[in-house]
């Protein structure tokens, strides 16, 4: 029995992307006909980014950066022989190497981040009473990255957390990936598994006396076994929903205390609840859904975010739109810088002003990309057009931002009026930033 973030899996958003095995057999062929010493560096090189994964038993002693977070959670009870006897199952089954990816690499950085996360959860809580055992021992957890594509991560007994290869292709920066690993661990803090075994237990109890029950009332034993596991699955799927919540809630205080920005929570349940919606059949599942929609928890995440003082910007923790700068061929053979947003040709950049059309346009980008980094929104976009030059504004914090700048070389290269070059251009923006938001779940 494990807590997982996603109650059902998925194909990963980036499945083109190599295996581990895939990269090493591919390090092997380049080397065949190169000469003995850079072959000698691949072969190094290779024995590095294969090199087996054991995952680490992390104890929360990680340096945390300077946050002051003031949260009341609690403490809970539990047992750790029993805890230490319920894991050796989960860890007979998911533990195996053939199991786990074998990415050295790969299993250092989730540690990195783990190892703040368990240490942030120690700190804030809730404080852990021990039934049994040792009082004063310090809680230790083990992260495992599981080879498999399916978009999930799951918490199990005894400190033991699981995420698949799938999520983390998933998610876009560390940012998100605290985000996934500080929930599980929140359901870990909780012991929640615990805290669900005992009611599965008890609700088994009580439907054996519904059966029995029954008998007096005129029900046949099947149609009153029937009735008893409704009611027992929607009881304990609403101590799931309600689970689930209060594991986000106190993820988001751990992220943040580790010193991750905790709206990376907010975009990856917005772009799992996208996913969800794109699959053959989403449905709504009432007293019968083990998670709350991917959607709702995002809301619940930006008010605590917001309420902790903090500003919701998801192009922090997304891989959000960037402006680039790209050469197209002319007339002639001369080639063209363009300013390109995203997918979105904005404009062929013109020579003005003793500038080359090649300075303009890494300035245009570097301009473009310093307003897009503070979180502006396209509702707040407006354009001044002028004589020579049109700028594209946004009100941000109060005060207007510039975003881009078209004079009438710009116009003049297009052969078209500065008034209405500029509102083509102006409205090529808008709408790519107006899409961004929308997939992103901004608006």
């Amino acid at each position: 029995m494990v807590a997982a973030i996603v109650g059902s899996g998925g194909r990963s958003v980036k499945d083109a992307r190599p295996s581990t095995r895939d990269r090493c057999s591919m390090t092997i062929r380049q080397t065949r006909r190169a000469p003995w010493w850079p072959a000698l560096v691949l072969v190094l090189v290779r024995a590095a980014w294969c090199a087996p994964a054991t995952p680490k038993v992390l104890a929360p002693d990680a340096p945390l950066p300077d946050i002051t977070v003031t949260a009341d959670l609690g403490e809970h009870v539990y047992s750790p022989r029993e805890e230490e006897r319920n894991a050796q199952d989960v860890l007979a089954f998911y533990a195996k190497a053939e199991r786990l990816v074998q990415d050295a690499v790969l299993q250092n950085r989730i540690e990195a981040i783990a190892h703040r996360v368990i240490t942030a959860a120690a700190r804030l809580g809730p404080r852990q009473v021990r039934l049994d055992g040792d009082p004063n021992a310090v809680p230790t957890f083990t992260f495992r990255i599981l080879e498999s594509r399916d978009i999930n991560a799951f918490s199990a007994w005894n400190g033991n957390l699981f995420i698949t290869r799938g999520m983390l292709d998933f998610c876009q920066s560390d940012d998100e990936i605290a985000g996934i690993l500080a929930h599980e661990t929140a359901h870990t803090m909780y012991h929640h598994l615990r805290d669900q075994t005992r009611r599965a237990q008890r609700y088994q109890q009580q439907q054996i006396l519904a059966m029995v029950a029954a008998a007096f009332m005129g029900l046949n034993v099947a149609q009153a076994g029937v009735m008893a596991q409704y009611l027992y699955l929607a009881l304990l799927n609403g101590h799931s929903v309600e689970a689930e919540a209060q594991s986000d809630y106190a993820g988001c205080l751990y992220a943040y205390r580790a010193g991750y920005n905790p709206v990376g929570m907010i975009t990856v349940f917005e772009r799992l609840h996208r996913w969800q919606m794109s699959q053959p059949m989403p449905v709504e599942l009432g007293a019968f859904q083990t998670h709350p929609w991917s959607d709702q928890r995002a809301r619940a995440l930006d008010r605590q975010i917001r309420a902790l003082g903090l500003p919701v910007n998801r192009r922090e923790v997304t891989d959000g739109l960037t402006a680039q700068v790209r050469l197209l061929p002319g007339e002639g053979g001369a080639v063209r810088p363009c300013l390109v947003l995203g997918d979105e040709l904005l404009l062929v950049v013109a020579a003005d002003q003793g500038l080359s059309a090649e300075s303009r346009a890494t300035g245009l980008a570097l301009t473009l990309n310093t307003a897009l980094t503070q979180g502006v929104r396209s509702a707040n976009f407006t354009l001044a057009t002028g004589a020579d030059t049109a700028r594209a504004v946004a009100l941000s914090r109060l005060r207007p931002l510039e975003l881009l700048t078209v004079r009438a070389a710009d116009a003049q290269l297009a052969n078209t009026a500065l008034a209405t070059f500029a509102q083509t251009v102006f409205n090529r923006l808008l709408a790519r930033c107006r899409r961004e938001e929308i997939e992103n779940g901004a608006l």
